[in-house]
């Protein structure tokens, strides 16, 4: 009996002392701070991953300039200046007064294009989608010229890469006078004006562009003393119309006086 009681207790000697040990071991583990190991980034991975981030700026950047940031109804409005008192073509052709113009281009086969590079979002001037589509409503574009409203324009209509065929005239050794004015698919055949009505006759067609100029002075002559007087920056309303009295088209300018 006293052999198995020896034995008993070695064994509880035994059990007590793995146990402090194990209760050490595990106070050592909490109380030990973690080893973190930092694996170095790959540059190409990071490089890849700047790449993209800037990639995604610059896509959203673009995509604002093309349209709308929410899902809106536009409408632009294109009713006629107040202060031009409009009157019907046929009133206009019975008593409007010829004025002399000059045919500065064109091309009876050109097509009007559906796409230009220089309308790609990268550009960012003329890349907004809205107003390429109420660009294309239009066959009459009218704008006093200087050097930033004539780059204006020719953008909006497609022929930038036709500038260096296009020689507008000065009149009177003053780029002021110049009023340039761009047709798509009619011939231009007639320049009346009544008032501050222009209205520009021809014939129109499945193809073509034309740009025509008239000078400032013709259009100043025409308008009586009272309405000069009212205003140094006159409305005109620009007419595309048939010769049979049909509008095309119209186009509000302000010519400066």
């Amino acid at each position: 009996m006293p052999k198995i009681k020896n034995l008993i207790d070695k064994n509880k000697l035994i059990l007590y002392l793995f146990i402090v040990t194990l209760a050490f071991l595990v106070f050592a583990l909490i109380q030990r701070e973690p080893q973190v190991t930092i694996k170095p980034v790959n540059d190409a991975r990071m490089k890849e991953t700047v790449r993209l981030a800037q990639e995604n700026r610059d896509l959203r950047e673009r995509l604002l300039k093309i349209e709308p940031a929410a899902p809106v109804k536009i409408v632009t409005p294109e009713q006629p200046a107040a202060s031009v008192d409009s009157l019907p073509v046929l009133a206009v052709m019975a008593a409007g007064n010829r004025i002399p113009f000059e045919v500065i281009y064109e091309d009876g086969a050109w097509l009007r294009p559906a796409y230009q590079p220089y309308w790609h979002s990268r550009q960012g001037q003329w890349s907004s989608i809205p107003d390429r589509i109420q660009s294309s409503y239009h066959r009459l574009f009218v704008t006093p010229w200087t050097e930033s409203l004539w780059n204006e324009t020719i953008h909006q209509v497609g022929i930038a890469e036709l500038n260096d065929k296009i020689d507008l005239p000065v009149y009177d050794d003053e780029p002021a006078n110049t009023i340039a004015i761009v047709t798509i698919r009619q011939k231009i055949t007639d320049v009346l004006i009544l008032n501050n009505q222009v209205l520009l006759l021809g014939t129109p067609a499945r193809s073509g562009l034309q740009i025509i100029a008239l000078n400032r002075q013709d259009l100043i002559n025409s308008i009586s003393g009272e309405l000069l007087a009212h205003n140094d920056n006159q409305n005109y309303l620009f007419q595309l119309a048939t010769p049979d009295g049909y509008e095309v088209d119209f186009n509000n300018a302000i010519v400066n006086f």
